[in-house]
């Protein structure tokens, strides 16, 4: 099958056409990326220079649970007979009741 000269001369423009079609379509996504790009800078500028602040419940719980710890502190100290000191370990607690406090945040 041959190409006569009509048929290529309406081909070439086409091919000139094509061309700026594609370059216009190529530049539109350059531009969509580089205003994504620059969004997603102007976000993480705003959130690195922001602080959340802790809720109230936060500070609650926290102050309930040093409460407690306080209050077993307490009766921890009240249940001690008189004659020992606080540095006298005659009567080691078990490795596994309460010689360690584990606190989960």
């Amino acid at each position: 099958m041959t190409i006569k000269s009509i048929d290529m001369q309406v081909l070439v423009q086409k091919v000139g056409d094509v061309a700026k079609i594609q370059q216009a379509q190529q530049i539109g996504n350059n531009h969509r990326q580089e205003e994504f790009i620059k969004n997603i800078n102007q976000e993480t500028d705003r959130y690195s220079k922001t602080v959340n602040k802790p809720g109230e419940s936060r500070h609650k719980k926290v102050d309930e649970k040093e409460e407690k710890e306080k209050q077993s502190q307490k009766r921890y100290r009240g249940g001690k007979k008189d004659h020992e000191e606080p540095g006298d370990k005659t009567n080691p607690a078990p490795s596994g009741s309460g010689s360690k406090l584990d606190i989960i945040v």
